[in-house]
């Protein structure tokens, strides 16, 4: 899934091959893992199903906070993190967004994704193309209501002075990138969450659903998206 955090060097010269998944979105395919950025069932329905409704919009409706930190791992295409923007003018809530990739892709595979042309009709200040062009390490503030800093880091070296109100944790499935999935990252995540805070994932994997129970969160299982039976959803209490 998206996130490159992976300690392999080679992996930044992966050869990832475009994809079309099965709502017409593409997503990219990195042979070497034998792994995709995406859902091959929905590239865009995974990502709303998962991050927008059971993770930002659930978020909103439980909280009266005016502002919603959330941490991204890892930024892979920015699908998420436009989706986010895009949903920000509709729940009137301040988004302050960070995101974390060790492997960022090139400008030129994120336009042949094209995903412009599903966003025609959203009446947005930049379209996809425009917001995957924002430059690393510094904070845009492209709408009155939404900011984003994109960061070319590793999770685990990843440290913050500030609380977060959602994490994003959308990682390669844990065969393939194990040590991201590690108990030690799963209690780091709950440690800068704010008391409230939602861990969202479309992992349902028993080991990580322990991991985050030992952390301290209280465990969601939910229905996943299209061609997945569940996924996971952690409450800071």
């Amino acid at each position: 899934m998206i996130n490159k955090n992976i300690k392999i060097c080679s992996m930044q010269r992966s050869n990832k091959v475009s994809i079309t998944t099965e709502d017409g979105t593409s997503t990219l395919y990195i042979e070497e893992l034998k792994e995709v950025y995406h859902s091959r069932k929905g590239a865009l329905t995974e990502s709303q199903f998962v991050y927008i409704n059971e993770g930002l919009k659930y978020w909103s409706k439980e909280s009266s906070n005016a502002i919603c930190k959330i941490l991204e791992l890892g930024y892979g295409t920015g699908l998420i993190a436009f989706l986010t923007y895009l949903n920000s003018l509709e729940i009137k809530k301040q988004i302050d967004y960070t995101s974390l990739e060790a492997y960022p892709i090139s400008i030129i595979q994120l336009k042949e994704l094209n995903y412009d042309q599903f966003f025609k009709e959203k009446n947005s200040i930049q379209n996809f193309e425009e917001f995957s062009k924002l430059k690393w390490e510094l904070k845009h503030q492209i709408a009155p209501n939404f900011s984003i800093t994109k960061k070319e880091i590793f999770f685990e070296k990843f440290k913050s002075s500030d609380l977060y109100d959602i994490i994003f944790y959308d990682a390669f499935g844990a065969h393939a990138q194990p040590e991201i999935w590690a108990p030690e990252l799963m209690k780091k995540c709950f440690d800068i969450l704010n008391p409230g805070g939602v861990w969202v994932s479309y992992c349902a994997k028993g080991s990580v659903r322990r991991s985050l129970k030992t952390a301290g969160f209280d465990i969601q299982r939910l229905p996943g998206p299209p061609g997945k039976r569940e996924m996971l959803r952690g409450i800071k209490i």
